[in-house]
């Protein structure tokens, strides 16, 4: 298999657990985070299909580096997942302005940006975009309003993408995945694997050419007994 892929967030947990993945099935990854260390790293796993960049996808100039990067490497972008994220949680009356901001800057425009900047290319190889919401872009809680509401707004940029390049046959995903075993708000033992959630990435990519996978929800098994009467 020759696609390329570009995953954001990749330095650690759910985008390295993704990028493992679709280099184990052949792809060639363009692995994206702000941690050079981290990437280098993962790389070092699969020095001939990982290829690492550092990026802060919040910012224009390097998004575009990111892109320019992948096609003088690559030739082509077939794949592009944004999965950059990040959550601060506190009632919003206690919730400072700079953590609000830095949600959405990270998990909206950081998506936008990529996807703004991957476009043009995806149209030409009719590609896919897959964008890593969350459960909690489809049902709030308390103390997360802040990171909720960019959830919600990536669902909503996700839908609107959808209608945008269906006549391109440029597919758009979202997962939306509950609890998982990162270093992300203290998951619970019965949190999914970050490598289940990957395999689920690869499931939306390797889906028969004419079928759109639009939307998928992901949950743990939560025990009997942890579990809401």
């Amino acid at each position: 298999m020759d696609q390329v892929a570009i995953v954001t967030g990749a330095s650690k947990g759910l985008g390295a657990a993704i990028a493992r993945r679709l280099a184990r099935q052949g792809l060639t990854v363009v692995a994206s985070a702000r941690s050079q260390e981290q990437l280098q790293s993962l790389a070092q796993e699969y020095p001939s299909q990982i290829f690492p960049f550092t990026c802060d996808v919040t910012k224009s100039e390097q998004v575009q580096s990111l892109i320019q990067f992948t096609i003088e490497k690559c030739g082509k972008i077939d794949v592009l997942i944004n999965n950059a994220g990040l959550g601060r949680f506190a009632p919003i009356h206690e919730l400072d302005e700079s953590d609000w901001d830095e949600m959405m800057d990270v998990n909206l425009k950081g998506t936008f940006l990529a996807c703004k900047y991957a476009i043009p290319y995806l149209k030409q190889t009719e590609g896919h975009i897959i964008n890593i919401s969350s459960v909690a872009g489809m049902v709030a809680f308390p103390n997360g309003g802040g990171y909720c509401a960019s959830k919600f707004g990536l669902m909503g940029f996700s839908e609107a993408l959808t209608l945008e390049l269906k006549s391109h046959h440029v597919n758009v995903s979202t997962l939306c995945p509950g609890s998982i075993k990162t270093e992300f708000n203290n998951p619970k033992d019965w949190a999914m694997e970050p490598e289940q959630v990957a395999e689920t990435v690869w499931l939306i990519i390797s889906a028969p050419k004419n079928v759109i996978i639009n939307q998928v929800v992901m949950r743990p098994q939560v025990p009997k007994e942890f579990q809401k009467k």
